[in-house]
């Protein structure tokens, strides 16, 4: 009794099996062949429904000169056979993103010749300025935070139109690097950071900064061209760097001219 319990669970079993393993075999599209489009035309079907069930199936169909001719001479319609055809083609596989010319390291590069050129990196010194019409005034006059660059010139020319890659560190958006146009003087090069007064700072490079609309190249790394650099001195004033009236303040500038 007890091994006619055991058989009568078997065939359950395996008649379980054979149904799921018929539903998966039957959730499996099959590509439709030149006969079951011809099939499905013969039995009245629009154009439109044959074409759709082309996209939910796919096909597999000679697609040769000849093969094509006899789907002609079936009936099937242009927009048909497009439509196999279409599916018939070889798909081209997803193109990885594009990473060459993406910098390893962090900072602000220049694309000379089509070769990324790491821009020098300066040091800023800042140094306020009006501090005595600040007493006199009890905080209320706007002490000025000026970034001062030994040195007339940077070590790096380029010529415009002037493209740049800047590779941030994470969580660091381009837009906090500002390019600055700096002030010329005998033996420096000079920017107004700021304006502090007793209710605090005023963030932001004064009247100086250059506006650049980047775009993603690649994993926190983005370009910008610029055409409208006038000649002089420029440079990138890095994100991090702070400033205060104690005169002990600094930053890094990657800095770069541009020649006439």
């Amino acid at each position: 009794m007890r091994k006619f319990v055991y058989a009568i669970v078997n065939c359950l079993l395996a008649v379980c099996l054979l149904n799921v393993n018929g539903n998966l075999f039957a959730q499996a599209p099959k590509p439709l062949t030149s006969v079951d489009l011809v099939q499905m035309r013969t039995a009245g079907f629009d154009d439109q429904t044959i074409v759709n069930a082309i996209g939910a199936n796919g096909v597999s169909l000679d697609t040769s000169v000849q093969g094509l001719l006899s789907l002609k001479r079936s009936g099937l319609s242009d927009k048909v056979i497009n439509a196999a055809l279409a599916a018939a083609a070889p798909k081209s596989p997803t193109a990885a993103p594009d990473e060459s010319g993406v910098p390893d390291d962090i900072g602000a590069y220049a694309l000379v010749k089509d070769q990324l050129t790491p821009l020098p990196v300066e040091v800023v010194n800042f140094k306020t300025s009006g501090t005595l019409g600040t007493a006199f005034s009890y905080g209320i006059a706007k002490t000025k935070l000026k970034g001062i660059l030994p040195g007339d010139k940077s070590s790096a020319r380029l010529a415009v139109p002037a493209t740049f890659v800047l590779r941030c560190a994470d969580g660091t958006a381009p837009t906090e690097y500002q390019l600055i146009h700096l002030d010329l003087k005998k033996d420096t090069r000079e920017f107004i950071d700021a304006k502090m007064n007793v209710a605090g700072a005023s963030a932001g490079v004064d009247k100086q900064a250059v506006a650049l609309n980047f775009q993603r190249i690649g994993h926190n790394t983005y370009k910008a061209t610029v055409s409208d650099l006038n000649k002089g001195e420029y440079g990138f004033l890095a994100p991090g760097h702070y400033a205060t009236t104690n005169g002990a303040s600094s930053g890094k500038l990657y800095t770069f001219g541009v020649a006439d």
